[in-house]
């Protein structure tokens, strides 16, 4: 019996993502979005990067998208590393 009753995650959690993406960097503070895992290792998740941490930001964030649950890494404030732009690309 699972003690999980959230509904199980239909689409590809890459598509969830693209089509999520938008709507949660639209949220203050929120930094970037990426695929990962739960900590047991093998369970997909979204994760939403953050500045810092704040109740107000963390009540705006779903706690699942489409059956993926959504988890938050506070990663500071992200920036190209000097002599990078952030459309730069390898030859």
């Amino acid at each position: 019996m699972a003690e999980d009753q959230s509904p199980a995650p239909r689409r590809d959690i890459n598509a969830v993502l693209r089509d999520h993406d938008k709507e949660l960097l639209a949220i203050k503070g929120v930094v970037g979005v990426y695929v990962g895992l739960q900590k047991d290792g093998r369970t997909p998740c979204l994760y939403v990067m953050l500045v810092r941490d704040a109740p107000e930001t963390r009540k705006a964030i779903p706690s699942e998208l489409e059956g993926y649950r959504v988890l938050v890494d506070i990663t500071g404030e992200i920036r190209p590393l000097p002599g990078q732009s952030p459309s730069a690309s390898p030859r």
